[in-house]
């Protein structure tokens, strides 16, 4: 049996692929979102058949099915840090992103890459602080890709 693929996390316009034949097809992101498009969907965004590469090791499409580690909410960040220490990692947290991203961050709206938990880590290290942050909660997601990042959690 198949696990459970929820195609509502699928971001806009992201590329399928509907190579059947690819050998690394069954590791392959694009691949398996395009094996769960809804039946009500009229149209996707799809990779050209004419650009399938021959070598698919070299395929520029290919996204791991691996899901990674991504944190989510900061509003307990800085509980256990002395307090002047915690207002300056603060400000410099806030720095790093636009306000509006921030804020969706803290209320756990907006999830942190493993790269973005390291950048916050680093922080952490120049401020002295040697234990490893620990953010809200953390969630198994897939990399859609450099520009994406995981949508809002929805409970249900």
């Amino acid at each position: 049996m198949k696990a459970y693929f929820n195609y509502d996390m699928v971001p806009l316009n992201y590329i399928h692929c509907l190579n059947s034949a690819c050998t690394r097809g069954e590791s392959c992101l694009r691949h398996l979102v395009a094996l769960h498009v809804p039946q009500n969907l009229k149209s996707v965004v799809a990779v050209n058949p004419s650009n399938y590469p021959a070598d698919a090791g070299n395929c520029p499409y290919f996204r791991s099915t691996v899901k990674r580690r991504y944190a989510w909410g900061i509003s307990t960040l800085f509980d256990n840090i002395p307090y002047k220490k915690a207002l300056m990692l603060k400000r410099m947290v806030r720095d790093i992103y636009p306000q509006t991203t921030y804020y969706r961050i803290l209320h756990a709206e907006r999830g942190l890459s493993p790269a973005e938990q390291e950048r916050i880590a680093g922080l952490f290290l120049r401020a002295g602080i040697t234990e490893t942050p620990v953010f809200d909660s953390y969630l198994e997601e897939y990399d859609w890709d450099e520009c994406h990042v995981p949508k809002a959690r929805t409970m249900l």
